[in-house]
């Protein structure tokens, strides 16, 4: 019989998150893997995913709502949904396009597992595994964890691994006395956002509501390289400085004395938690005041240290945190996932290259043809890999327009060679870049 819990707390932000979208979005919340399988056998392969799902109740939980309420049931064994498929050939552009069709295939919320697979041979032997997994059961940290674990027992099959929290044990005791002086400091905080304001600026959606977006992202692997003399040199992190740049230009653009940006925490601020596999993630807001008057080195570590203290109360039960927040006030649309979260930043390290300070590499600027058309009326997503830095923004036209967003991200390119270089200069400096080196931003833009 399967065993049934209550969601903890980043998987039930999951779910709120999911929920709203549009249903020809859902396919948003998925995350995809692909792994490479030459030289592997069928059975080597089969036995290690089937190790994978025995070991991780993610891979055997699915999801249901009684009187409203989602819940949680782990089984004890579930058939593993992958595909077999055999092709008479291949390259890397039909693995990519294959990954891709499975990817934009959305998951029922509830009542299935959150997870599948679409594994192909060419002539007999296993090539290649494309994975597709919903935010409603992993975060991107425990896909890699995931891919370290297939790799290791793959080579050999009585490979073990240190298990984190499981999330049906964590559901529980989030919810424990054990817990209470955890639940108590986020609520602290979260008053502490309502009374500052949400940043009424930002207009919010309803639930699976449309609205047309803008969508640009900034590669660079010198805005990289900067980035981090920066934080070395202001003793802050990478990722502190960027937001700092990015809370001052939306400030720039709607007039706002102070931002209130919601910062992905990862909540794995521990070895156990590290080590653990489910969806924990959560967005944790911080109201930034943005003092024009100050230094940039003033500002950047404001902005820092506002951040670090917000990432503590990063876990936390949206539902009571809604509850909270109606004594300040009720969205007229009834979304409070939209209402309560409207500035969006989320940094993504996948690997610790840095790039050089000095790397002249042109960036690169790339409109997305269809933007995400719901939810948050600006958004940034950061992505650190392989040394560079990519800068993805949306923001709502009418809120933000083009031009506007981008001289948030010419602001970024100015402001780390600022950080960097110059620290003390004036905060308005950002905005002085307009014929930046090609770079942090390309001059045709």
């Amino acid at each position: 019989m399967p065993v049934e819990a209550p969601l903890s707390f980043g998987q039930l932000f999951s779910w709120r998150d999911i929920e709203r979208h549009p249903h020809d979005w859902v396919h948003e919340a998925n995350l995809p893997a692909m792994w490479d399988l030459r030289g592997l056998t069928l059975d080597r392969v089969m036995t290690a995913l089937r190790t994978l799902a025995d070991r991780h109740e993610a891979l055997r939980t699915t999801y249901h709502v009684r009187a409203g309420t989602p819940y949680q049931q782990v089984h004890e064994t579930v058939a593993l949904p992958i595909e077999l498929v055999e092709r008479d050939g291949g390259d890397q552009q039909e693995a990519e396009r294959t990954a891709a069709e499975l990817i934009g295939r959305p998951f029922p919320m509830s009542g299935d597992l959150n997870w599948r697979g679409l594994l192909v041979s060419v002539k007999g032997e296993p090539t290649f595994l494309a994975l597709s997994i919903s935010h409603l059961i992993m975060d991107a940290w425990s896909v890699r964890h995931l891919r370290d674990q297939f790799r290791a027992l793959v080579a050999d099959p009585g490979a073990t691994a240190e298990q984190g929290p499981i999330p049906s044990i964590l559901a529980l005791r989030q919810r424990e006395d054990a817990w209470a002086d955890r639940r108590a400091g986020a609520e602290r905080h979260w008053r502490g956002v309502l009374a500052g304001g949400l940043m009424d600026e930002l207009p919010t959606l309803p639930s699976r509501a449309y609205r047309n977006r803008l969508e640009v992202t900034l590669h660079s692997r010198r805005v990289n390289g900067l980035s981090h003399v920066a934080a070395k040199r202001l003793g802050v992190t990478a990722p502190a400085v960027v937001m700092a740049l990015v809370a001052a230009g939306v400030a720039r653009h709607t007039g706002a004395e102070r931002v209130t940006m919601s910062l992905m925490a990862s909540n794995r601020f521990s070895a156990e938690t590290r080590r653990a596999v489910g969806t924990l993630n959560q967005l944790i807001p911080v109201v930034l005041p943005v003092d024009h008057g100050a230094t940039l080195a003033e500002h950047v570590r404001r902005m820092h240290w506002s951040a670090a203290r917000a990432y503590r109360h990063g876990s936390y039960d949206l539902d009571r945190i809604a509850e909270v927040a109606a004594g300040y006030g009720r969205p007229g649309h009834g979304c409070w996932f939209n209402h309560l979260l409207r500035c969006w930043f989320n940094y993504l390290q996948i690997d610790d290259v840095v790039a050089g300070p000095a790397d002249d590499s042109p960036a690169e600027l790339v409109w997305t043809p269809l933007a995400q058309q719901y939810g948050q009326a600006f958004r940034v997503r950061v992505q650190v890999s392989r040394g560079r830095t990519s800068l993805l923004m949306l923001a709502d036209p009418d809120v933000i327009p083009a031009e506007g967003m981008l001289d948030i991200l010419r602001g970024v390119g100015h402001g780390v060679l600022l950080a960097a270089t110059e620290p003390d200069v004036g905060l308005k400096e950002l905005w002085s870049g307009k014929d930046l080196d090609p770079s942090l931003f390309p001059r045709e833009h």
